[in-house]
C-alpha cells in the first residue's frame, strides 16, 4: 500500500510542467483572439490622428467607441456661391476647417424644406421655386464620430430674366424730341432734361412708319444703341395695330391693311434678328377687350386685330433674343376676368410676359399685385412662367382714373396734369428710373408685394411718355422740364 500512494518525485516533475504549458497555451490563444477581434472589428476604438486634433476634433484622451461617439466641431457654416437664379449654376462654398478624412454630403432646401434629388454640390434652381429661400445643409461625417451638419444663410431664387446683365441701349436720335432738345440746353435745364434723356427708354414704332421704310429705320435705331456691342439691349414698343390712331377704331380694318399689318410686322422682324431687344407689344391692346365699358365698345374688329397681334406675338417670340411682352392695360382698368382671354387671343402663349402701365399713372404696388393675380390666372388657364414688365415713366406720384377725375372733373386723363412742387401728389411726374432691381426701398412695397416683384417681376422700364402731349405727340419742352424737376426719384 505504501508503493501506491506515494509518487516518485520524475512524476511529480512531469505533472507540474504538463500544467503550465497548458496555461501558457489558454494565455497565447486569448491573446489570438484579442488581437484578431481587435482587427476584424471596425467598430474598435481608434485614436485620431495628429492632423484631426489640429482641425479640432476631440483628442486621443476621449477615445470614441461604438456605443458613446466622440463630438465633432463643426467649421463656419457653407456659403453659396452664385446668384440663385432660375437655370444657373448655384455652388455650396465649404470652409476649409474640415478635416481631411472627413465625407461630406449636401442637401438643398427651399424654405427649409429639402428639394427632392438635389444632393449635389452645386444646384440649378427649378422655375417652381422662384421667390423661394433656397440654402444648403453639407453634413460630415466621419468613423467613430458623431455627424455634423451647417446650412447656409438663405438666399431668394430669382427669375431666369433676359434683361439682366450687359449695357441697356440709350437712344440719342430725333424722335421724341427729348435727346435733341437735352443737346441744345444749358445750365439746370439741362441737368434736368438730362434726367429723361440720358436714361434707357423705350421708342415707339408705329403706322407712321410706312412699310417701305421701316425695315431700315429699324436697323438704323438698334445699330445706333448698340454700337458695335451685340450684347446692349434695345428696347422698343410696337404700335401697329391701329393705322387711322385709335380714334379710327370703329372702322374695320380693310383687307389691305391687314396684309400690310403683317408685311411690316415681317419687315420688322428680319431687322431685328439675332439683336437683343425687349419689346412691348401694342400698347392700349386693352381697346380690343369685349366687352368693356361702352366708350370702348366702339372697337369695330377686335377679333380681326386680336388675330394680326396673335400673328406679330408669333413672329416676334421666334426671334432668339427678342424678349416680348404683350400690353395688359394697368391695374386701374381691366379685370382679370377679361385681361386672361384678350391675352390668349393675342397670343400670350408665344411670349414671355406682360406689360402694365403704358398709359396709366398707377402705384409700382397697385401693379405688381395685379400682374400677379392675372399671371396666376393665366397659369391656371394653361399658359405657366409668365413674367412682367411695368412702365414708371409717369408714376412718381401715382394715381387712379378715378382719383384723376375726382381731383380734375374736366381733365385729360391721357395729359395729366404735371406736379406743380415735389410736394404734390396724384400729378404727372417721372417714376423710379428703369432697373431690373425690383425691390428698390424707395418703392415701400409691402411684404407680399416684394415677395410677388421678386417672383414675377423682370423690370421697371419707361415706355410711358410724359413727355410728349398726350403721351403720343408734339414734344414739350414745359412738361419735360416740370416732370422732371418734381420726381421725388432723382
Amino acid at each position: 500500500m505504501s508503493h501506491l500512494a506515494i509518487q516518485p518525485p520524475r512524476r511529480r516533475w512531469w505533472i507540474a510542467g504538463g500544467i503550465a504549458v497548458l496555461i501558457l497555451v489558454v494565455v497565447a490563444v486569448i491573446v489570438g483572439l484579442t488581437r484578431g477581434g481587435s482587427e476584424a472589428d471596425p467598430s474598435a476604438r481608434r485614436i485620431p490622428t495628429a492632423s484631426a486634433s489640429r482641425s479640432g476634433v476631440a483628442g486621443p484622451s476621449a477615445a470614441p467607441s461604438p456605443s458613446a461617439p466622440l463630438p465633432m466641431k463643426a467649421p463656419h457654416k457653407p456659403r453659396l456661391h452664385g446668384r440663385p437664379t432660375v437655370g444657373a449654376k448655384v455652388t455650396a462654398r465649404v470652409p476649409r476647417a474640415w478635416p481631411d478624412d472627413v465625407a461630406l454630403s449636401y442637401q438643398w432646401l427651399a424654405d427649409g424644406t429639402p428639394v427632392a434629388g438635389a444632393t449635389s454640390r452645386t444646384y440649378r434652381p427649378k422655375r417652381g421655386l422662384v421667390g423661394a429661400r433656397l440654402a444648403v445643409r453639407v453634413t460630415g461625417s466621419r468613423p467613430g464620430y458623431r455627424q455634423v451638419s451647417k446650412t447656409s444663410a438663405p438666399a431668394t431664387v430669382l427669375p431666369d430674366n433676359p434683361l439682366t446683365g450687359g449695357r441697356w441701349g440709350v437712344y440719342r436720335g430725333p424722335w421724341n424730341g427729348i435727346y435733341p432738345a437735352y443737346q441744345r440746353a444749358t445750365g439746370t435745364d439741362k441737368t434736368l432734361l438730362g434726367r429723361i434723356a440720358l436714361q434707357p427708354r423705350m421708342i415707339w414704332f408705329a403706322a407712321n412708319i410706312p412699310t417701305s421704310r421701316i425695315g431700315a429705320d429699324v436697323r438704323d435705331f438698334i445699330a445706333q444703341q448698340q454700337d458695335g456691342d451685340p450684347n446692349t439691349l434695345v428696347q422698343m414698343a410696337v404700335f401697329r395695330q391701329w393705322p387711322r390712331e385709335e380714334s379710327g377704331r370703329g372702322t374695320p380694318l380693310s383687307r389691305a391693311e391687314q396684309q400690310d399689318y403683317r408685311a411690316w410686322v415681317d419687315q420688322v422682324a428680319a431687322a431685328i434678328g439675332d439683336a437683343r431687344v425687349a419689346m412691348v407689344l401694342e400698347p392700349d391692346l386693352g381697346l380690343d377687350a369685349v366687352p368693356n365699358d361702352p366708350h370702348d365698345k366702339r372697337t369695330a374688329d377686335p377679333a380681326t386685330r386680336l388675330g394680326l397681334v396673335r400673328y406679330a406675338a408669333q413672329r416676334f417670340g421666334a426671334l432668339k433674343n427678342t424678349t416680348v411682352y404683350l400690353d395688359a392695360s394697368d391695374a386701374d382698368w381691366l379685370s382679370v376676368a377679361k385681361e386672361v382671354p384678350l391675352l390668349e387671343a393675342a397670343g400670350i402663349q408665344y411670349v414671355r410676359g406682360i406689360a402694365l402701365g403704358a398709359t396709366h399713372y398707377s402705384s409700382v404696388g397697385d401693379n405688381i399685385e395685379y400682374g400677379a393675380t392675372l399671371v396666376r390666372a393665366l397659369a391656371q388657364a394653361g399658359y405657366r412662367d409668365k413674367h412682367i414688365v411695368i412702365d414708371t415713366a409717369d408714376n412718381g406720384r401715382p394715381f387712379t382714373w378715378a382719383q384723376y377725375y375726382a381731383k380734375h372733373p374736366h381733365g385729360d386723363f391721357d395729359n395729366a396734369e404735371p406736379c406743380g412742387s415735389t410736394g404734390e401728389t396724384r400729378c404727372d411726374t417721372l417714376g423710379i428710373p428703369p432697373t431690373t432691381n425690383v425691390t428698390d426701398p424707395r418703392l415701400d412695397l409691402t411684404a407680399e408685394q416684394t415677395r410677388n416683384a421678386q417672383r414675377y417681376v423682370d423690370a421697371y422700364l419707361w415706355f410711358g411718355r410724359p413727355w410728349l402731349v398726350r403721351q403720343a405727340s408734339p414734344f414739350s419742352l414745359s412738361r419735360s422740364l416740370q416732370v422732371a424737376r418734381t420726381t421725388p426719384f432723382q
